[in-house]
């Protein structure tokens, strides 16, 4: 089916993506797309995921539409090539995922008790998952936490979760003894091993604040980046013949600079 053909034209957008899709992955559609797996997809599902994320950060309507659409490809893509070995296809992607957030929402689908808190939607949602999963097998309060989620993002589900099951600190002040106490004892033995007791630590003190510490850091990165490339800028024939007050003062100058 052609793009420019009236019956791709009367379908929905959702539909006529599904199609230039299975176009691509036909016999005569593209070599690259033919040649890839799940497998090789995988680092370019982590890398839109990820620019759909700054640019929700960022707030621009146009880029996020355009990410989000990027998104959405790599899910029909992967979608797509369930269906070509008889597994399952997109419409069956659609159907689990609206089947699972019915169920997971007694009280906005069936009326059963009313949840006017952001908390007590959550506890509900690991009620009904425990009972879903416990049919099954015994869960954990961690499980479906991905190990392969970067590390602070990681740590952070990690702790949310415990703390919902009711394993966290009583309040900030423990958190920021705990931290401390895990930077002394990296001050006393540099180790990988230390400094990741002191990154946990330091997530703690994060959620006790209410704080996501995975934005907050991209936020300090993307500070950094706009800084740095302020005084490339500024010293255009490089920076390593500066001194370092030359380099303070104008990273300085920058840094007053609105963005």
């Amino acid at each position: 089916m052609h793009p420019s053909s009236p019956e791709f034209q009367s379908l929905s957008p959702f539909q006529q993506l599904v199609e230039v899709v299975a176009a691509l992955r036909a016999p005569d559609g593209c070599p690259w797309d033919r040649k890839q797996t799940h497998q090789t997809l995988t680092p370019f599902l982590i890398e839109e995921a990820y620019e759909c994320v700054e640019a929700l950060e960022l707030n621009e309507d146009s880029k996020m539409e355009e990410e989000l659409g990027d998104l959405a490809f790599q899910v029909v893509l992967h979608a797509q090539l369930a269906r070509e070995r008889g597994a399952f296809d997109v419409e069956d992607v659609c159907k689990g995922i609206v089947a699972k957030m019915v169920r997971r929402h007694p009280h906005v689908f069936e009326g059963k008790g009313e949840l006017d808190t952001p908390a007590a939607v959550l506890q509900q949602w690991d009620q009904i998952k425990r009972r879903e999963k416990g049919e099954k097998t015994e869960t954990s309060a961690l499980d479906g936490i991905s190990s392969g989620l970067p590390s602070l993002p990681q740590a952070a589900l990690l702790q949310e979760r415990a703390s919902r099951s009711g394993f966290a600190y009583p309040d900030a002040a423990s958190a920021w003894a705990k931290l401390q106490e895990e930077l002394e004892e990296f001050r006393a033995q540099p180790s990988e091993e230390e400094l990741g007791d002191v990154l946990f630590a330091l997530v703690s003190v994060a959620h006790q604040h209410g704080l996501d510490p995975e934005a907050a850091l991209r936020g300090t990165n993307r500070k950094f980046r706009h800084r740095y490339q302020g005084l490339e800028r500024h010293f255009p024939e490089g920076l390593k013949e500066k001194s370092p007050a030359e380099l303070v003062s104008a990273w300085r100058e920058i840094a007053r600079e609105p963005r």
